[in-house]
């Protein structure tokens, strides 16, 4: 394997190898109706069962038809038994700090929708293929680069400083190769349960792999690697889609793509993406502001900094500006040479310059539904959904955002914020409109698309105010003041009180309480450890998201809370009306909200004083309550800054 064409034939031997094994091995069956495989005791039962009848049937021996109708009974609360078995053990294998807890939410909410007629820009599609094709015009137009805004002359700076960095380049970095043990800790970390790309090969293959196998995999990685390629055969994606909630499902956009690559192309990305991150972590690339996409940040971090913030305004009498931008697309529509000479600025090794360039360059997609395929589309700009290296290289292009010494910026991937402070609203509009100006200078520069009617502005104030404030101007567009907005899932008021966060939380958890009904309601044939189980996994996590944050608000809003806790509870144990719920709660062992909420808290504040971020290690400095109102650290009820009493 010297030459790039020799890669990409041993790649597609590989490939066919491993397929041509699989169909060799697998023997299909078709199965009519559930399937359910029942231990083998359970079927033994049932053919006792079913010769004890037919000895009856022909003897009437009476001893017969007694175990013959007594033997019915015992297998139905045997089936029970390990139906429950079953379920506790699905449910105890998930865990809320990785995608088990996602995956399981989704199949036990998420319903099959037959997709319907597409609306194409030639009438509408009924057949599957006419629907592929129509979603393939609209995602080819969507993996585009940004049409506006744009800056011509910097667009051609980019340009050739992109063609001199190649044409000079005489001799490249020499790669560290990778070795077979390396891969081996690689396939063992895949999850078996992913989706099969369009070679055909699932995870659970390459974990079967043979040591031969793998050494002639790593072979192919280390030659990708001096020769600084990326295989066309990984840069092909099946694309399904799924409708976004609460939009019309006839039009295209309405949907979100979800791109299932190669599983092998996967283990050269994450070689790929270990060598990213080293060259970022060494070099501070990622800013300490940008916690989307980073080992041991959350949404909460986040959320903790811009409450932090505004409760400190509270404190000292001042006003706290702010402005929560929408980026439009941001991952679809990413400028691919504006990603490399930014690769090139920071000084990324060279190999891996050419090998991201060409990663990018001359992918290819194909929409499926219904097992059908639409016609190979091109993607020309973005970062393809499903790769490891796509949140890494938008976080690099992100990574010279603006910033202000007088503005704190919170970002979060593609949700960013911008805060201010001051003693009077005309120094906090003068401060983010200048900002602003600042941000939308650097969107024209790096086509970046803002979308103005989802951005908002906000004025967190205690007390009331008659003034009229002036709108604030961006992308020639006027931005409004609101009085609260959503930002990371978790809705701010101008008072922060969280009232209205309360109340989309109660609308959230109901409608999930629907679609799980039939498994935790009064009818259901779970067990009530199972029940409790699903309640403790999947909607608890909904009423105490962003809890340590939130909680600070009035005990009134905390109190509907637990009376969410207790509606569910009452309908999952069939409680009759003289029961008191604190009787519900301690027979089933389960902490009153506050309680609960109070233990999350310590747990997620103890934290904080040991996270390498500085960002976030510095929130223990608002620990402290010094004004009228309380930090959300008052959540934990210590009377110590980050000390257990």
């Amino acid at each position: 394997m010297d030459t790039e064409a020799e890669i990409d034939e041993a790649i597609q031997k590989f490939t066919c190898s491993i397929t041509s094994a699989i169909n060799l091995s697998t023997r299909t069956k078709v199965i009519s109706g559930p399937f359910r495989q029942l231990p083998k005791e359970i079927l033994t039962k049932i053919k006792i069962k079913n010769r004890l009848r037919k000895l009856y049937q022909i003897t009437f021996f009476p001893p017969y038809k007694r175990k013959a109708y007594k033997l019915p009974k015992e297998i139905q609360k045997d089936i029970e038994t390990y139906d429950n078995n079953r379920w506790k053990e699905t449910i105890m294998d998930i865990n809320p700090e990785d995608n088990t807890h996602y995956e399981m939410n989704r199949k036990l909410s998420k319903k099959f929708i037959p997709t319907p007629p597409i609306l194409d820009t030639d009438g509408i599609k009924y057949t599957p293929p006419g629907k592929a094709n129509a979603f393939k015009h609209s995602l080819e137009n969507s993996f585009q680069e940004n049409p506006e805004p744009y800056c011509n002359l910097h667009i051609n700076e980019v340009n050739n400083s992109i063609n001199s960095y190649f044409n000079n380049l005489a001799t490249s970095s020499t790669p560290d190769l990778i070795s077979s043990q390396e891969v081996i800790n690689l396939i063992k970390k895949i999850n078996p349960r992913k989706a099969t790309g369009p070679d055909g090969i699932p995870n659970k293959a390459i974990r079967m792999l043979t040591l031969n196998a793998v050494t002639h995999l790593t072979k192919i990685f280390n030659k990708c690697l001096i020769l600084q390629h990326f295989p066309d055969a990984w840069k092909i994606a099946h694309v399904l889609m799924f409708p976004k909630p609460n939009q019309n499902r006839k039009h295209p956009g309405s949907y979100r793509p979800i791109s299932l690559l190669s599983n092998i192309g996967k283990l050269y990305e994450k070689i790929l993406l270990k060598r990213l991150n080293d060259h970022c972590y060494s070099n501070n690339i990622i800013p300490d502001e940008q916690f989307g996409f980073r080992d041991k940040h959350s949404c909460t971090h986040q959320l903790l900094r811009v409450t932090n913030k505004i409760v400190e305004g509270f404190n000292i009498k001042h006003y706290t500006g702010g402005v929560f931008l929408d980026v439009s697309k941001a991952f679809d529509r990413m400028w691919h040479n504006g990603l490399i000479v930014k690769l090139i600025n920071y000084q990324f090794p060279d190999y891996l310059i050419k090998i991201i360039q060409r990663f990018l360059s001359n992918r290819k997609f194909q929409v499926k539904i219904n097992q059908v395929l639409s016609s190979v589309g091109n993607i020309q700009a973005g970062t393809p959904q499903g790769s490891s290296l796509s949140p890494t290289l938008y976080n690099i292009f992100n990574s010279d955002f603006p910033r202000n010494d007088k503005v704190l910026n919170c970002l979060f991937a593609d949700h960013s914020a911008i805060l201010t402070q001051g003693s009077n609203t005309r120094f906090i509009i003068k401060t983010l409109q200048s900002q602003l100006e600042c941000i939308e200078y650097w969107c024209t520069k790096w086509r970046v698309a803002i979308n103005t009617d989802k951005t908002k502005a906000i004025l967190f104030r205690k007390g009331h105010s008659r003034k009229v404030l002036k709108t604030l101007s961006f992308m020639e567009e006027d931005l409004p003041w609101e009085n609260q907005v959503k930002y990371l899932g978790l809705i701010l008021d101008s008072k922060l009180s969280f009232r209205q966060h309360a109340k989309y939380n109660s609308d959230k958890f109901w409608n999930k309480v629907h679609m799980i009904i039939p498994l935790i309601g009064r009818h259901s044939p779970l067990s009530l450890n199972n029940k409790v189980l699903l309640f403790k996994q999947i909607l608890r996590p909904i009423l105490t998201y962003s809890a340590p944050i939130w909680c600070i608000t009035a005990k009134t809003h905390r109190r509907k809370i637990q009376i969410l806790q207790n509606k569910i509870l009452r309908i999952m144990t069939n409680a009759p009306w003289f029961v008191r719920n604190d009787v519900i709660h301690k027979d089933l062992k389960i902490e009153l909200i506050e309680d609960h909420v109070k233990n999350l808290s310590r747990k997620f504040f103890s934290q904080l004083q040991d996270h390498k971020n500085p960002l976030i290690n510095g929130q223990v400095e608002y620990a402290h309550t010094n004004g009228k109102y309380p930090y959300p650290y008052f959540t934990t009820k210590w009377s110590l800054p980050i000390k257990p009493p």
